[in-house]
């Protein structure tokens, strides 16, 4: 027999709790791995044991149905069985997205008000090419790039005779150099990077966003993570998203902002397209697993119908198995700007967020700091109630004028408010004209800029595609965008300059009031406070004082435009002209309470985030106008088409531009009478440039195991495949039981050598063909497997039956006896 082999183990957990072994999730980019406990609490390892962080459970009623990690592991998808995903941040473990919610709203969405979406049985991340190679060029639209070359040299003052002048036999290389660079110009101008010399975003405090949707913009290393790595973020791939739910309705999301409705087995004519929610879906097959190449069109989706008969305490088989091959018509039909389409419309609607939390902000520091000077003044007003003498800003006004003091107001600045009182209330005013200073000038003049360019962008790539189906949305939609966001802009800086009057009163207004508090202490008619009045009367700046108390003590415009929150009928479309009447007339005090709901922050910003949404529908609409093709290819053996629950499927790139995808399965009939063979069966599916419109080829390969000589007479079998996983493009991973140990297997099923036999009848064959990666000491049963085939990382985490330990393996120095070389190049980490 050969040499037990011995794989390096990395680390080893126990817990003393157990985990639900079905919902694992590897991210082979930052080797974290995430577990569900049977509390339905995401709990987040790294690859030596040590816990990341804790994702706690959302409410009593959920339960998580499935876990996904992006590609790069900056996310991680959780499915929950309300039939939404939640996105949660891999670096903090704070949820970032809420499914179910507004995108565009920055208040989360009351659980009951969610439309519950059928069971999710698939949840995968994929990642795909918006452009073949970096070079190629938006397809030619008759007479528009002509035309436009002719505008553009126009503008370049030149004359017709000046231009160059290139044919089918011109050989003027520096003519059609120029020609080449004036066609490269619409591209050139969509990617310039104008964001980069805007100035940089501020963060907006924590305890001002809601229900931590937006953490991204509390700290300014999120900030600055989050908006640079949507200008560094690849222009040739985009993320996408897919979820399958039981019924066969799917849903796939690009960049996590355009959702496109995909349902296989579309019957034709007889359902409208894009299908509505409530639609039944014409078949029963169940998705199952989801899988996809960077540089592939299609996607692969491996479906199949429950099999009851098959069904065991754990998991149910399957029957009726299909590899269903899909396409993304968006990914195609996008055009060259297709992910800069995508990320300009993400940002957008982040960016959008970012006005509401700052708006939000100001509102919760107008609240905050107005509380105790609103108290003080409450306080005395009954007072002066009570005895008939009207109100503070009068008798301030009065004493301001005449210097006379009421007992009551004297009373008041000497006993209850006082120096004390003082105090706090110049700190607390002074502390919110800062604040709003800040969020004004730091947070919303910025941030309003920027918006402004990114709509600009998409208006400029909406009208270049104008007519085409590369980005078929009117160029209107955007431009009302940007009438909202400079009506916006006029209003804050409207604000600005009232708050900056303001803030000028108030000083002006405290100093009086201190004063007068030092009078009222020293009794006015005492010669020491006539000599002090004396002295500083002519320092204090009564014009301000007065016209801080005729308006921004109790009747303070700031308060309407940074408090109120009105609201305006959906039939009303308020424009940057009646913004600019409104005010000219609250300049001069002419302003009716219907003009008034106009001089408001909160108004403006409902107004955005609608015109936004709008912009997203028609963005839905253009993206679902087409429909996607499928191909279902029916993997089953020449005995059945029923598999136990054990099933894997892999895309991957056998030569340019060629594409294979495997699926492995355990299928419940063997296909010969063989009681020394376990089978394991191997689909493929091959492709060409074409894609389904072009030359396909399907086929299938059994993989035999060796089986006990015990295990045809036993009611329970001594040989049996635990679990299946691929681990590369080469092999895949198998948890076998052999009478009474317990292997862990890498099988090669891509294996090109002639006298290399795909079926086993003993271990010590495997053993001596190098397959037995690891067999495990007696008392620890393996019951699950994930594995990371990424090269110079290949590793596998290994689940103990009881569901309260793993171990995890490094792989890397594994290889088999196969003979050959291993000459495979370092992968392209952009995909993973």
């Amino acid at each position: 027999m050969a040499e037990e082999p011995r794989l390096p183990v990395q680390s080893e957990k126990v817990l003393s709790y157990a985990i639900n072994p079905h919902l694992l999730a590897y991210c082979p980019r930052t080797d974290l791995l995430a577990v569900v406990t049977q509390d339905e609490v995401i709990e987040v390892y790294r690859i030596g044991g040590q816990r990341a962080f804790v994702v706690k459970r959302k409410s009593p009623s959920t339960t998580i149905v499935g876990l996904e990690w992006i590609r790069d592991g900056k996310c991680l998808a959780v499915a929950l069985n309300t039939g939404h995903v939640d996105i949660v941040s891999g670096e903090t473990g704070k949820v970032i997205r809420h499914g179910g919610d507004d995108p565009f709203s920055i208040e989360a969405a009351n659980p009951k008000s969610k439309t519950t979406r059928g069971e999710i049985t698939c949840l995968g991340w994929g990642t795909v090419l918006t452009r073949e190679t970096a070079n190629t060029r938006k397809p030619s639209k008759s007479g528009l790039d002509q035309s436009m070359i002719d505008d553009l040299w126009t503008r370049l003052g030149l004359k017709h005779e000046d231009r160059p002048q290139t044919d089918d036999g011109d050989d003027d290389l520096e003519a059609q150099g120029q020609e080449a660079l004036l066609k490269d110009l619409p591209r050139q101008l969509a990617y310039l990077d104008v964001e980069s010399i805007l100035p940089r975003l501020s963060p907006i405090p924590t305890r001002h966003t809601a229900s931590g949707r937006y953490d991204m913009f509390s700290t300014q290393a999120a900030l600055d993570d989050y908006f640079d790595s949507m200008q560094r973020k690849d222009r040739l791939a985009a993320d996408v998203m897919f979820v399958g739910h039981a019924g066969g309705r799917n849903r796939v999301t690009v960049d996590d902002i355009l959702e496109i409705k995909y349902t296989p087995d579309y019957p034709g004519a007889d359902i409208m397209w894009p299908m509505e929610e409530e639609d039944e879906t014409p078949h029963a097959l169940v998705p199952l697993s989801y899988t996809s190449h960077p540089r592939s069109k299609l996607h692969a989706l491996l479906r199949a119908e429950p099999d009851d008969i098959l069904s065991d305490d754990s998991q149910p088989g399957h029957k009726n198995l299909q590899l269903s091959l899909f396409d993304i018509p968006l990914m195609s039909s996008g055009g060259s700007h297709l992910h800069l389409i995508v990320s300009r419309t993400a940002q957008l609607r982040d960016l959008c967020g970012y006005i509401s939390c700052s708006i939000v902000s100001a509102k919760s520091d107008w609240t905050t700091h107005t509380n105790l000077p609103s108290r003080f003044m409450e306080m005395i007003n009954e007072t002066l109630e009570e005895k008939n003498e009207g109100v503070l800003e009068d008798n301030l006004y009065h004493l301001a004028m005449t210097g006379n003091y009421t007992p009551t107001i004297l009373e008041w600045l000497r006993d209850e408010l006082a120096e004390r009182g003082h105090k706090r209330w110049d700190h607390a005013m002074t502390t919110l004209y800062t604040e709003l200073s800040k969020i004004l000038h730091t947070n919303l003049l910025p941030v309003l800029e920027r918006s402004a360019v990114v709509a600009t962008n998409l208006r400029g790539l909406a009208r270049y595609y104008s007519d085409t189906p590369h980005f078929n949305v009117p160029p209107e939609v955007f431009t009302s965008i940007l009438a909202t966001l400079s009506s916006l802009q006029l209003l804050v800086h409207e604000t600005v300059q009232i708050l900056g009057r303001e803030q000028r009163q108030f000083r002006a207004f405290s100093k009086w009031l201190r004063h007068q508090i030092d009078l009222a202490a020293a009794d006015p008619d005492s010669l020491s406070a006539k000599d002090m009045a004396e002295r500083e009367t002519p320092q204090l700046d009564i014009s301000n004082t007065l016209a801080y108390l005729e308006g921004g003590l109790t009747k303070s415009r700031l308060k309407a435009i940074v408090f109120s929150t009105p609201e305006i009928e959906a039939s009303q479309q308020p424009t940057t002209k009646d913004l600019i009447s409104c005010i000219h007339s609250a300049r001069t005090g002419q302003t009716d309470a219907e003009s008034e709901k106009l001089l408001s922050l909160h108004l403006w910003s409902s107004h955005l985030t609608h015109v936004c949404k709008s912009a997203h529908q028609h963005i839905t609409l253009w993206q679902q106008s087409s429909k996607p093709q499928t191909l279902d290819i029916p993997c089953r053996t020449t005995a059945t088409s029923s598999v136990q629950s054990h099933l894997d499927v892999r895309m991957l790139e056998t030569s340019p531009q060629y594409f294979e995808t495997f699926v492995l399965g355990v299928p419940s009939k063997a296909t010969h009478e063989d009681d020394e063979i376990v089978e394991i069966a191997l689909w493929h599916h091959h492709m060409g440039p074409a894609g389904l419109s072009g030359e396909t080829g399907t086929g299938w390969r059994r993989i035999g195991l060796p089986a006990s000589s015990s295990s045809s007479s036993s009611s329970s079998p001594s040989s049996q495949i635990t679990a299946l996983k691929f681990l590369d493009d080469e092999t895949f991973l198998c948890l076998f039981t052999y009478e009474d140990s317990h292997y862990l297997l890498c099988i090669p099923y891509r294996s090109q050598l002639e006298d290399f036999r795909f079926e086993w009848r003993s271990m010590e064959e495997m053993e001596e063909k190098g397959l037995v990666a690891k067999r495990f000491e007696k008392g620890w049963v393996p019951g699950w497997v994930v594995a990371n085939g990424r090269t110079g990382r290949r590793n596998c985490v290994v689940v103990e039956k009881g569901r309260k330990a793993w171990k995890t393996f490094d792989l890397e120095g594994f290889r088999m006896g196969l003979g050959r070389e291993d000459d495979e190049e370092e992968e392209d980490m952009m995909f993973g």
